[in-house]
């Protein structure tokens, strides 16, 4: 297996041996310059040194470039039916992305000569054919042509094409073994494809990073093919890392970035200086209104959150993720006074019969730790959670009233009830089944949880989402909610949601029970 996997020799005040060269160096130049002008600067002292390290820290970006290109592929998603505005990555087509907040994969430029070829002969010749609908990035991973990119950048596709950047082109509307999909996971926007059909052996690939030494502030290289532009490459720093609460997934976990990423950048590789990928690139934040275009916050998967995500697909097919079966809530300064501690999450809610309840777990207990990790949000909890796997005994230090207690959970599979149909029996049955965690706040009806791999998550529902109708019946309670479900026509609920502003409707199949 060759490894995209750049080694850099220990960085002294005027030494980095690197051995590749390519272009950028303009950017490299105005950033070193502006590091060597800050008073009692080497390369003032010595001007021909100075350029040397310049030219030698210039070797190592143009290097990282030139490696990650044999590793970064193109993705065209083709479909039958061409969407007439493009693409924004609007998970399931149905746009419900925040605004400001963009996923996306890039329009290719249209011909004029398609353009009045499709007009001489007609809308159905269009139909018949998959034509391209936008343009994403993926990374070879292993050698044997697994890929990883992002849901949004395949989503809806009758054909897919990968190329790379040798020339090779892989294409499933001419051989259907060219591109296959392994897997999905809608709750990290994560796919994995693989190519050749298995045939494939020794394919450059890129290596994750281990996201948790990510520093702030660290460089941060982007590669992709933004605005139909393939094999362009950014540079800029980590601006942040661990966002969360953007809405976009179930899951999060982002790094930051002021790297340049834009439509076409989707499913592509953030690197470090050493040419790991520390993320996916994502999306990015926008001014609002038809821009489309990076303003420099951008945001990438964490590998690590990647890398468990993409094994899994790997492996089983689907994502396996370990379930306590607890509503929980972060303290804020009264509650933590008010319970007597420092930090912890409170639990809100413990779910009959699911392994929290069986270990004991009560409703109003603190936890504070999960294995020797410390948690001080929601989030925290939970992405220590995912740490475990299914079955795996997981230790809990919980504050009950004052008195550090520990229970030892087995996690069970998250997923949705056994049964072909949902069986309202009450309540707590029925949210249960949906996979929703609903609050109340301020005379509105909140979803403050969604279950992995629920109806409620199929339907892209989402944590923080105001429910203003269900049924089109007005719903200001969970009650409401409730009573509103026991309307359902042709086992179907219909849900109006208020997004950060963006009001639409989403349809959730109830399947053939009650």
């Amino acid at each position: 297996m060759r490894s995209i996997h750049l080694r850099s020799e220990k960085w002294q005040e005027s030494e980095l041996k690197m051995d590749t060269t390519l272009t950028g160096k303009r950017f490299v130049r105005a950033m070193v310059a502006a590091l060597f002008m800050t008073g009692a600067s080497y390369a003032a002292d010595s001007p021909d040194k100075g350029m040397e390290l310049a030219l030698k820290l210039e070797d190592v970006f143009t290097g990282v470039a030139a490696r990650a290109f044999q590793a970064v592929v193109v993705i065209t998603n083709k479909q039958t039916q061409v969407p007439m505005q493009g693409m924004q990555g609007m998970q399931g087509g149905q746009g419900m992305t925040p605004e400001l907040f963009r996923r996306f994969f890039g329009q290719p430029r249209m011909d004029p000569r398609n353009h009045r070829e499709g007009r001489q002969h007609g809308h159905q010749d269009r139909k018949s054919k998959p034509r391209p609908a936008g343009k994403g990035s993926g990374v070879v991973i292993r050698a044997d042509g697994y890929i990883v990119t992002n849901l949004h950048v395949i989503d809806g596709a009758s054909a897919l094409e990968v190329k790379l950047e040798d020339g090779r082109v892989f294409d499933n509307a001419k051989d259907a073994d060219a591109v296959r999909i392994v897997g999905i996971d809608k709750s990290t926007d994560l796919a994995v494809l693989q190519i050749g059909g298995g045939k494939l052996a020794d394919l450059p690939v890129i290596q994750f990073a281990d996201s948790e030494k990510v520093r702030i502030g660290q460089w941060a290289i982007a590669v992709g093919a933004p605005f139909d532009l393939d094999y362009s490459v950014t540079f800029g720093h980590v601006s942040q890392k661990g966002r969360h609460d953007t809405g976009m997934t179930t899951f999060e976990n982002y790094i930051q970035t002021d790297a340049s990423i834009n439509p076409g950048n989707s499913g592509g590789p953030l690197l470090d200086i050493r040419g790991d990928m520390i993320g996916v690139n994502e999306f990015i934040l926008t001014g609002g209104g038809m821009s489309r275009g990076s303003v420099g916050i951008g945001f990438a998967i964490a590998s690590n959150l990647a890398k468990q995500v993409t094994d899994d697909l790997i492996e089983h097919g689907e994502v396996i993720r370990p379930f306590l079966g607890i509503s929980m809530e972060p303290l804020d300064d009264v509650k933590k006074r008010a319970f007597g501690v420092e930090y912890g999450v409170l639990v809100k809610e413990v779910v009959k019969g699911d392994p929290a309840d069986k270990a004991g777990v009560r409703h109003g207990d603190i936890i504070q730790k999960v294995g020797d990790k410390q948690v001080r949000t929601p989030h925290d909890l939970l992405f220590a959670i995912l740490d475990y796997k299914v079955g795996d005994k997981i230790k809990l230090t919980i504050d009950r009233r004052g008195e550090m207690i520990s229970k030892k959970i087995t996690a069970k599979k998250r997923g949705t009830p056994a049964g072909t149909g949902i069986e309202i029996k009450g309540q707590q049955d029925l949210l249960d089944a949906l996979g929703l965690v609903l609050e109340e706040v301020d005379g509105g009806v909140y979803i403050s949880a969604v279950v992995d791999a629920s109806p409620a998550a199929d339907a892209q529902l989402r944590r923080g989402d105001h429910l203003l109708e269900v049924n089109r019946i007005e719903v200001r309670t969970t009650r409401d909610v409730v009573k509103a479900l026991e309307r359902v026509k042709n086992n179907a609920a219909i849900f109006y949601v208020d997004r950060r502003g963006e009001k639409f409707f989403v349809g959730i199949p109830l399947g053939e029970g009650k």
